[in-house]
């Protein structure tokens, strides 16, 4: 993987479109993700931040970025749907621990095809890529791992404040009988590497050396603030 950042690389230097991520916190193990992509005038970064908060931002230095391996054409395309998605769903886009019933239609709507549905930053950029055909994950080789129920459980308890009892209710009780997690830095690997879909254990390797230029960036980014 060729991992890029502020200090070896320039976001002017992005291809069309590529996948960014960073750790929230120093101090937190959690990471959040989105696309960077070029509009024909300026690189934007876009991410669902929240329960409808659907963000396009300017590129941010806490971010690290990897290149999606598409040729040149399928990668204007991709940008110009990124385009489409933000465009489309200004209003927002749910967040929920199951993504189970979403999806994004071709011109960039997300579609609920059942009540009470959500994403995730992670769950997000997921459905971008199967969208489009670019089919990173096979679900079939994805647990629901028991740790992860904590998590999830700890989310939808923040999230309760902002969404209905049914919506709260139905996400809980998906949790219960077991979802699967996707993680930021587990999506941006699958999406970075030749020859998806991938599985939880086939991409295991590559995740921990992601995990670690995350945590090197993160401290670094903090280092040089307090020098400056």
């Amino acid at each position: 993987m060729d991992i890029k950042s502020v200090f070896n690389s320039s976001f002017d230097h992005i291809d069309t479109v590529c996948l960014a991520i960073s750790r929230l916190d120093i101090n937190r193990a959690q990471q959040h993700t989105g696309l960077l992509y070029f509009d024909g005038d300026c690189v934007n970064f876009l991410h669902l931040a929240w329960h409808d908060t659907l963000q396009q931002d300017p590129p941010d230095k806490n971010y690290l970025w990897l290149d999606i391996p598409l040729d040149p054409a399928n990668k204007v395309h991709f940008a110009t749907y990124c385009a489409m998605i933000y465009e489309n769903n200004k209003d927002g886009i749910p967040y929920g621990l199951s993504l189970d019933g979403s999806n994004f239609s071709e011109d960039g709507n997300f579609i609920q095809k059942e009540p009470h549905v959500g994403l995730t930053c992670a769950t997000f950029v997921l459905r971008v890529f199967h969208a489009q055909g670019f089919n990173i994950i096979d679900f079939e080789k994805w647990p629901s791992r028991e740790e992860d129920k904590k998590w999830q459980l700890k989310i939808i308890g923040i999230l309760k404040q902002y969404v209905s009892s049914e919506y709260f209710n139905s996400q809980y009780e998906k949790i219960l009988s077991g979802v699967a997690r996707f993680k930021p830095e587990e999506i941006v690997v699958a999406g970075t590497l030749l020859n998806p879909p991938y599985g939880h254990d086939e991409i295991k390797e590559y995740v921990n050396t992601l995990l670690e230029s995350i945590i090197n960036h993160a401290n670094k980014i903090t280092s040089d603030s307090h020098i400056s």
